[in-house]
Order: C-alpha cells, then structure tokens, then sequence
C-alpha cells in the first residue's frame, strides 16, 4: 500500500512499476505455460491480464487522486498526507477490485481534506462500482433476472468482478429512474433522416408515412407496500416506420407510463412536438390503436390536422370472429364461412393487374414467359368505406332472437369505429392496417425481462427495467454512458453531494 503511495507520484514510477508487473506475470506464466493444456492456458492468460489490468488501474487513478492532491499546492504548503487504510478506497471495476490512496491530507486548521473523492470517485460511498461497471451492470440486468446478471458479470469478467444480485438490482433502478424520454427515442435529427430516406412514402401524399401507436399490458405489481401483487395495467407508447426496401420496422422509439388515459394524452402530445417533423418535412402520420374509446377521446386530440386514424385490423376481426362463433357454433363450417366472406369484403378484395409488354412486329414470345403481375386492391363498394358498409349489411342481418345481443354488441362497435375502418383505401396508398408493432414491442420491451415466473415489480422498478430496454431499442445506449452530465445526474440519483473526507 505505501509502496503505491510512492510510485503513483510521478508518471514515470507508474511506468516502470507496470512494466515490472508485467514482466513478472509474463515470466510466471511462461515457466508453467509446457505443463497446460489450450483451454486452461487461455484461462491462465485471461488471469494474467486481469492481474495486470488491475495493477495499471490502480496505478492510474492513484496518479489521478495524487494530482487532485497536488493541485492544492499540498508540498509547498508542507501538509501531511494521511496514507494510512483509512483513507485509502476500495472499487470494483470490470477488471476486479482495486484500491487505491486518496491522498488526504490534513490542512492548516486540522481538517482532513479529500479533493480525489470528489474528483476521482464521484459516486463513491453510494456507488462502489466504477462507472464502466455501473454499465455492464444495467445491461446485464435490464436483460437478465438479477440472480443471472451477477453469474454473468462474473463469468463475462473471468471471475475477476463479483457483485450481489441485489447491489446490481439497486444500481439498475437508479440508472433506469435517470434515463428519462429523451434517451427512450432517437434524436430529432435521426428521426427525420429516417423518415426522408428510408420510411414508405404515402401512396396518396407522397409524405413518408409516421406510425403512433399505445396500448397496456398486465404486470404484477406490488400495491400498497404489502406483498399482495395484482395484476395492473402499463400502458406503453410506440413511435416507428417501415423500411421501403425490405418491410422491416424501424423503431423510432417508446416508452412506458403506469399513468391513466390522460397522462397517456399528455405524453402523445408532448411527443408530437418533441420529435415528429413539421413544415415541408412533415410525415403522414398514422395513428393506429384498438377500439378502447380513451383513445378516441384523449389521444386522437393532441394529434395534428390531417392524421389518419386507424382501427387495428385484427382487433376488428376479434370481434367479427366473436359473433361468428356465437351465431353459428364455435369451428363449424358456417362460421368459417360467415367469417371469410365478413373478412375479405372489409379487408378488400385481392386482385391482379397484367402489365402489357410490347413486342416487336413478327416477334414471338417463349411460351413459358410471364409477363409479371402487379397486385391490385379493389376499393370498398360503399363509397363511404368499407366500416360503413359492414354496419349497413349488419343491420340488414337477420339472426334469431337468442343472437339479438350478440349481433346489437357487434353493430355497435363498427358503427363507434366505421370511420377509421375503410381498409380497402388504406391498403391502397401503402398504409400498413395491423399493430403488430405495438404488440411486438411489449414483448421485447418489457415481457421477455418482466413477466417471469413468481416476479413481483415496485412501480419505479419496473419503470427503470423497462426504460433501460427502450433506451437500447432506440440505439441510444453508447451516447447515454458517453453523455457529459452523466456523472452529474447519476450524482443525484445517487443522493450524493460534496462532502469532505472527515
């Protein structure tokens, strides 16, 4: 310990003490290297560097704390520097734990001094982990039960970095807690080069078309600090494109909120004018949701003029599947029946259009050759769409009086939704119909983490976990850790403030 007190001093001490270091461990394990066979040498190899990796280390921020020290003209002012244990500190790294000397001292007025706390290890008492490994830590567990992140930060850093499940449970909830929207969506600028290069484009408009879209999911969660865990309702928001040259979605970004139907409302609107473009570069945008009649009352009013408002088609077909079940039997051929045809006159007619080629005078054509066929939608009958039209052939329905009710929950729930149900237009102008990238996203964004066999999540928690895994869908996490106020806010999060060392 005092021997690293001396070296630390100077950058050429540091030096020749790793090179040292290094020329020990590298002899030690070329002497043993003819009795090891290939997977213990490269484990043996692993030991070494980690060996020296922690020797460098502890080096470096020990000439690191020594600067701070010495910045407060320490030697010309002939203090004594306390370099007993006390004030020497103890870290755990990627590489395993280091110790390293503060380089205290004790000033004029008999007050210990600590500028390398503060300077050095900004998160230290709070946080005894490095920030590289406050990372790997949120990683590991934003994407694994807390138990296998600690066996996986200890078998992904060689054995050198042990932690318990429960400090790496507490650190993921307070860098989740500090990662707030801005971090959940990509920048403005990305979003709207996305849009201009890669988005499909509106066949009607030629405006690259912006899909919004919200809906819940059930987690457990505790309530009122007892151990009862229900089940209640998270609502999540999600913000995407799709590729126009290959139909793959590109996630602009979500987020999550345990909030009711006007917290949802609020957030719609303050993501509105955060990220989606206006003036020349404004998107078509499509909101595409269930029926929940919330959304029609709260969210569809924070959206701008001329967004297209659209049922999700399979939600429709739930509901078309429903009744056909009650009215003709659950799997009989009538109600397949019923179904297909309800189905193909809402959804559009399928069709091909062959493109004529012309051929030179006197030329013929190989038999065998096609000429290539371009898909067609054939536009509703009813000129007010197809939702109006299932709700006029519905009400023209007859059905015995025992499926009265059924067919009555039915109309009425294409009548609330006709508007925003004229598929056969939507599909036309390349506008895709169906949420399975709202669907999708609550399974990669927080039930492949969350709903785990006998799990049971605080609210902020969960919150945390799930703002962790939209922060890496959205491609933000290397400028997160690398963001400047990082340390800052962690700072905060932590309940850290500047102390001095006694």
């Amino acid at each position: 310990m005092t021997a690293l007190s001396q070296i630390a001093r100077t950058k050429a001490s540091v030096k020749a003490h790793i090179l040292a270091v290094v020329e020990e461990q590298v002899d030690a394990l070329l002497d043993t290297s003819d009795d090891l066979g290939g997977r213990t040498l490269e484990m043996a190899v692993w030991d070494v560097l980690c060996a020296i990796g922690r020797e460098l280390l502890s080096a470096v921020l020990a000439l690191a704390c020594w600067s701070a020290t010495a910045a407060a003209n320490v030697v010309e002012r002939g203090l004594r520097l306390r370099l007993d244990r006390d004030y020497w500190l103890t870290q755990m790294t990627t590489l395993g734990a280091v110790s390293v000397p503060l380089f205290a001292y004790r000033d004029e007025s008999g007050k210990v001094r600590c500028p390398a706390r503060t300077k050095v290890f900004p998160l230290h008492p709070a946080c005894r982990s490095s920030e590289l490994c406050l990372e790997w830590e949120t990683k590991l567990g934003s994407q694994l039960p807390f138990r296998q992140a600690q066996d996986g930060l200890t078998f992904f850093t060689h054995g050198a970095a042990h932690l318990e499940d429960s400090t790496i449970a507490r650190h993921g909830a307070v860098v989740g807690a500090v990662i707030d929207r801005t971090w959940t969506y990509r920048s403005s600028a990305e979003i709207r080069e996305i849009l201009r290069t890669k988005a499909t484009r509106d066949g009607a408009t030629g405006k690259p078309l912006l899909y919004l879209s919200t809906d819940a999911h059930a987690l457990r969660r505790y309530v009122d600090a007892s151990f009862d865990a229900p089940w209640k309702m998270v609502n999540g928001i999600r913000m995407w494109s799709v590729d126009r040259t290959n139909g793959q979605i590109l996630h602009l970004g979500g987020e999550y909120t345990w909030g009711d139907c006007q917290e949802v409302a609020r957030r719609f609107a303050s993501l509105v004018a955060d990220y989606v473009p206006a003036g020349e570069d404004a998107p078509q945008i499509v909101l595409l949701t269930d029926g929940m009649e919330w959304i029609r009352t709260w969210v569809f009013p924070q959206m701008p003029q001329g967004t297209l408002f659209i049922l999700d088609f399979y939600h429709a077909l739930e509901h078309i599947a429903e009744f056909a079940r009650s009215r003709f039997g659950a799997g009989t051929k009538a109600a397949r029946s019923w179904y297909s045809r309800v189905r193909t006159a809402l959804f559009g007619k399928r069709g091909y259009r062959r493109r004529t080629q012309k051929t030179r005078r006197g030329h013929r054509k190989p038999k065998r050759r096609r000429t290539r066929r371009r898909r067609t939608i054939h536009s509703s009958d009813n000129r007010h769409g197809a939702g109006e039209a299932l709700a006029r052939k519905l009400i023209d329905t007859e059905v015995p009086d025992k499926h009265e009710a059924a067919l009555n929950s039915l109309l009425y729930y294409v009548s609330q939704n006709a508007d925003r149900m004229d598929y056969p237009q939507y599909r036309a102008r390349g506008i895709q119909v169906g949420s399975g990238a709202m669907e999708s996203f609550h399974r990669v964004a927080s039930q492949m983490r969350l709903k785990l066999a006998g799990a049971r999540w605080l609210p902020e928690n969960a919150l945390a976990i799930m703002n962790a895994r939209m922060m890496m869908l959205a491609n933000r996490w290397a400028d997160f850790w690398d963001s400047p106020d990082l340390t800052r806010r962690l700072q905060a999060a932590f309940g850290i403030g500047e102390e001095p060392c006694a």
